[in-house]
């Protein structure tokens, strides 16, 4: 991407935010004016103590002892007033990387599972959390140093310009070749930047992956490989760290190089024109007190250009995510119908990428309160016909109709609301049983959640816990096992009372007594539900009004447990195959 593109999309990004606290940046500007005035003003102060009380014929102590305590005062009122002006920068830096954060995660939680299955955990946390980071650090650092830097050198110019025009344009000959250095350096360090902040998402997406897998790492044995690769990882990060240092260094070298000199040509020249009287000895003081002032902002500068140069990546990095579109998008004015559960496949089929087509032009009709059970092979299209009930995606052809209304024309929070699916993989979070269960909506009355408990089954095992209902849960719910957490996601499911019901896998780690419970469980909260379930144990499917055989995307037999088998089809097939398991071992 080009330099212009990334500054664009940096400025696009922040702007909005910016423009709500315009009104205290315009405070912190003026206290940046207020303390650069301040700092300017003290070497011209030296410089009238020195040619009006100093070197004259006849000194005046009490005139000096004046002066100095007007230095220290304005010493002292700079730094009341640089402390202020770096809160408020700090109190504003805070409150934009805030608000970004909420609206990235926002936006983040509308995408698709498309995007998530594009971009790695790591990435994303990095977009969140590290990039948001480097926008605080701009605000914080950056812009104070830039804004303090900027005032700076046109109020030293005008200063210099009013003390002797003549070793003024001299000095300013040092402008020309400043400029053209932090331009080439600038270019040299973004380019570097970017790779940086990329291999730091990797490097987090590699330990995300791992720590969420460590019992995998440590069954395999593979502690030790896993820790080359990441020592593999963070290797190319500090060879890139260490190279966008160089350069860094390099320029802050040679402007120091160029102030040193400057002065020592100044003291030179000035010396001179002391010696001869052209000039006081108070102006040369001033002019090399000014000469350090002049090179010390753009050495400031200098020392935040990493920062700069991961700001600019970092917005620019947040932006791409902000423009990313969802592809799942809610028409204006959706409204749903009645919700009874009538589901229609006219025609459907889904490719999750262009070119590879997992769906087949599935036809198919469940009706208001129908059991279906869906079986195949591993990677028959099973999941992904509930990816599309539950609109996780979208039909790459014909359509989804659930009670006479295309589901692309549905509010999606009332499609949810109406879908209920419980998962294989069981997803629980940081918090009690009961916030588990009720998803930290605490409007849900608690007697309601234990109604739900009692219903599937859960209540026993959760009153065998420490503290019962308001057990704190680790993340994943690692104290637990696996039948446990699949009995709270089937309550969290029932607690919403969905009209449709899918069950992915529900019981497949489960013992043959939790699953008892929980067949018996589906049995009574199934009834007027439309129920939708993909399972490879008999004892379930063989309860359903309907099964659906689903080989390579395509529905290829229908029918009771009873009919498929005296078909001696597919089905009966896949039973002598045993993926239709006759009980758990």
């Amino acid at each position: 991407m080009s330099k212009q593109s990334q500054m664009r999309g940096a400025f696009a990004t922040l702007f909005p935010y910016i423009k709500s606290h315009r009104k205290r940046l315009a405070l912190v500007c003026s206290l940046v004016v207020a303390v650069v005035l301040i700092d300017l003003v003290q070497p011209w102060l030296v410089k009238e103590a020195i040619d009006r009380y100093v070197t004259v014929s006849r000194p005046d102590s009490g005139a000096i002892v004046l002066m100095a305590l007007s230095y220290l005062g304005l010493v002292l009122l700079a730094f009341g007033l640089t402390y202020y002006q770096d809160i408020v920068l700090q109190q504003i830096g805070l409150s934009i990387v805030r608000s970004i954060r909420i609206d990235l995660f926002k936006h983040i939680q509308r995408l698709a599972l498309r995007y998530f299955d594009q971009n790695s955990p790591g990435r994303i946390i990095t977009n969140v959390v590290s990039d948001t980071e480097a926008l605080n650090n701009f605000f914080t650092q950056f812009l104070a140093n830039t804004l303090r830097g900027t005032f700076s050198l046109v109020l030293i110019m005008f200063f210099m310009l009013h003390l002797n025009v003549k070793i003024a344009l001299y000095c300013f000959l040092l402008v020309p070749p400043v400029v053209f250095l932090a331009i080439f350096f600038q270019s040299k360090i973004r380019a570097i930047n970017t790779e940086v902040r990329h291999r730091l998402g990797v490097l987090i997406g590699f330990l995300a992956e791992n720590l969420s897998g460590m019992a995998i790492v440590q069954i395999f044995h593979q502690e030790e490989k896993q820790r080359r690769r990441l020592d593999e990882r963070n290797k190319a990060l500090l060879e890139w760290t260490i190279r966008e240092n160089r350069w860094f260094l390099l320029f802050f070298n040679i402007t120091e190089l160029l102030g040193d000199l400057s002065i020592a040509a100044l003291i030179w020249f000035g010396g001179n024109g002391v010696m001869e009287g052209s000039i006081s000895f108070g102006v040369l003081y001033a002019f090399v007190g000014y000469i350090r002032r002049f090179f010390q902002p753009i050495n400031t500068i200098s020392q935040q250009m990493n920062t700069l140069q991961s700001s600019i990546v970092a917005s620019d990095r947040i932006s791409r995510t902000l423009q990313e579109v969802p592809d799942i998008q809610e028409v204006a004015d959706a409204t749903a119908p009645e919700v009874e559960g009538l589901i229609i496949l006219d025609g459907v089929s889904l490719a999750y990428r262009f070119g590879h087509t997992v769906l087949h032009d599935i036809h198919l009709t469940i009706q208001p309160g129908e059991r279906i059970g869906f079986v195949g092979a591993t990677g028959a299209g099973k999941t992904s016909i509930m990816n599309l009930v539950t609109r996780f995606y979208d039909v790459t052809a014909g359509a989804l109709i659930i009670d006479g209304k295309d589901i692309r024309d549905w509010p999606l929070d009332v499609l949810r609301r109406s879908v209920g699916i419980v998962q294989q993989d069981v997803t629980l979070f940081s918090g009690t049983i009961i916030d588990n269960i009720r998803f930290f909506q605490t409007d849900i009355p608690v007697e309601r959640v234990k109604e739900a408990c009692r219903l599937v089954g859960a209540e026993p095992f959760i009153l065998r816990q420490l503290h019962g209902y308001e057990t704190v849960l680790s993340e994943r719910a690692s104290t637990l096992s696996a039948g446990e957490r699949q009995l709270l996601s089937f309550a969290r499911v029932l607690i919403f009372d969905p009209r449709i019901l899918i069950l992915d896998e529900a019981t497949a780690s489960l013992d043959s007594r939790t699953e008892e419970v929980l067949q018996e469980a589906i049995h009574r909260v199934s009834a007027g539900r439309t129920l939708l379930v993909i399972a490879h144990r008999l004892s379930t499917v063989q309860q359903m009004d309907t099964i659906c055989v689903l080989e390579q995307g395509r529905i290829v037999e229908s029918g009771s447990h009873s009919e498929l088998l005296g078909r001696h089809g597919h089905y009966w097939r896949l039973h002598q195959a045993g993926i239709l398991l006759e009980e758990v071992a």
